[in-house]
């Protein structure tokens, strides 16, 4: 369902020009595939968890941040740009949301593609050991 989803995302990007935009759908229909998954993360030793959505919509979010002020210093310049500087619309965070979610599906997708490369590879090179070793 999820890969179905990333290909449909996906297709909007290029569709969306000459036909509907269904990014809000879309996005709908990830929190429907998602509604249960959920994001684990420590910090400063604390396990954590938030919805997997959230965390699409934050990243989103602090991409179009790092947009805003990368066009503020110049790095590019959009057309409506070309005058003075102008924010980058807010609308882009659903973009970078739905763009996010591609490439989480995309590595999800890989590593079920091929777990054992890692493994194997980290075997010949003597790094077991310290893959497995806890952080401290």
């Amino acid at each position: 369902m999820a890969v179905a989803l990333s290909a449909a995302i996906y297709a909007n990007f290029f569709t969306n020009h000459y036909m509907v935009d269904v990014r809000w759908p879309l996005a709908a229909a990830v929190l429907v595939v998602f509604w249960r998954t959920r994001i684990h993360f420590t910090t400063v030793r604390v396990e954590r968890s938030m919805p997997v959505a959230l965390s699409f919509v934050l990243i989103g979010f602090f991409i179009w941040i790092a947009e805003n002020v990368a066009t503020y210093f110049g790095a590019w310049v959009y057309p409506h740009q070309a005058q003075q500087w102008a924010i980058v619309g807010p609308a882009k965070i659903s973009s970078w949301m739905l763009l996010v979610i591609i490439s989480f599906i995309i590595v999800a997708a890989l590593k079920e593609i091929f777990p054992k490369q890692k493994t194997l590879a980290a075997a010949q090179s003597g790094d077991a050991a310290r893959d497995t070793a806890p952080l401290d």
